[in-house]
């Protein structure tokens, strides 16, 4: 059993206010991005809330792992400490130990999968953890099917992203049959779209979106993180991703918006000089109705390539306070003192 109270301790060092040597001017401050509320406004500290004809599933871990399959053993534990828990008595603690093993995930699945499916979870990162390989998952998985990276999955197979924290700033990375490769010829012979030269690879690693003008992820505090998927008709390109930060939308991809440019495998929102930015085409998720999103993976992945960026022998992460709905969920009210 982790003891979290001596290792926070070990962790944490006082600071001393810098002393300005000269008055600064004032500066207006900036006005603070709208929470959301949403459903979790009707159920103080969560209470009640598996009951809400929205919810699919909900785990605070204080019943263990309940209503979750573990897919690696040994990288998901509990931990029993009210004091360190987002809410409740306990949370769970995924682990990746350098030189033994890259992580694992836990999955909750429905056999009555959803065209829309949100997740709503708070995760606290260590503060000597590096930022994992991959994380969260959304996905839609046909019977027999898991995916696998490299290769666009058919469209009658499988879809799904992940909302990750690639180097310290929020993303998703997406597979579907219609992503887009490394290598994306452009007007010029020989060239991709961004200028570079083609090569004789052509691999569909998931296509990535990170909307700019975010603050660094923090660690060793608990995020509410929700992400939400939507799957497209047959035949239209009307699929969506949104996703929020402590109730504040960050991205939103849909039909129209944002404006940007694609390059290669990655959409930019930032100016391109040498393009005009385009609205976002919308997602063609799949190509049938009976492919629907039904699963949702708490993964904790840092491969060697990302561990090595770090001291950690170990890397951790918590998870807490998890909700699956088919609307939007929003942070935990804080419940009533007793």
């Amino acid at each position: 059993m982790l003891l979290l109270a001596s290792w926070l301790l070990s962790c944490w060092s006082p600071q001393s206010a810098a002393t300005p040597t000269a008055p600064t001017p004032t500066v207006p401050p900036a006005t603070p991005a709208a929470v959301e509320p949403g459903l979790a406004t009707r159920y103080p500290g969560d209470v009640g809330i598996a009951n809400d004809q929205a919810v699919l599933f909900q785990s605070g871990f204080e019943h263990g792992l309940a209503g979750w399959t573990p897919r690696h053993a040994g990288i998901f534990e509990l931990v029993s400490d009210p004091t360190f828990a987002h809410a409740g008595t306990g949370c769970a603690q995924a682990t990746a130990t350098r030189g033994k093993d890259s992580g694992g995930e836990i999955v909750w699945r429905t056999a009555t999968g959803q065209d829309t499916l949100f997740v709503r979870f708070y995760c606290r990162f260590a503060p000597d953890a590096v930022w994992p390989h991959h994380f969260v998952k959304l996905r839609a998985l046909a019977p027999g099917f898991d995916g696998h990276a490299g290769s666009a999955p058919p469209g009658d197979r499988g879809f799904w992203t992940g909302i990750e924290p690639l180097r310290g700033k929020w993303r998703f990375y997406t597979y579907w049959h219609r992503m887009r490769g490394f290598n994306n010829p452009g007007p010029v012979a020989g060239r991709n779209d961004d200028g570079t030269e083609t090569t004789a690879a052509n691999d569909f690693y998931g296509n990535s979106f990170q909307p700019d003008g975010q603050p660094d992820v923090p660690r060793d505090r608990w995020i509410c993180v929700e992400a939400m998927l939507k799957a497209n008709t047959p035949g239209r390109s009307d699929g969506e991703m949104a996703f929020w930060i402590d109730g504040v939308k960050i991205g939103h991809y849909r039909p129209g918006a944002p404006l940007g440019v694609w390059r290669r495998n990655v959409w930019l929102t930032t100016t391109d000089p040498k393009r005009s930015p385009a609205p976002f085409p919308g997602f063609d998720f799949r190509t049938t109705q009976a492919l629907q999103i039904n699963e949702v993976a708490l993964l904790w992945y840092v491969s060697e390539q990302y561990a090595a960026l770090g001291p950690a022998t170990c890397n951790r992460v918590w998870f807490d306070d998890v909700v699956v709905a088919t609307r939007y969920i929003g942070p935990q009210v804080a419940a009533a003192p007793r």
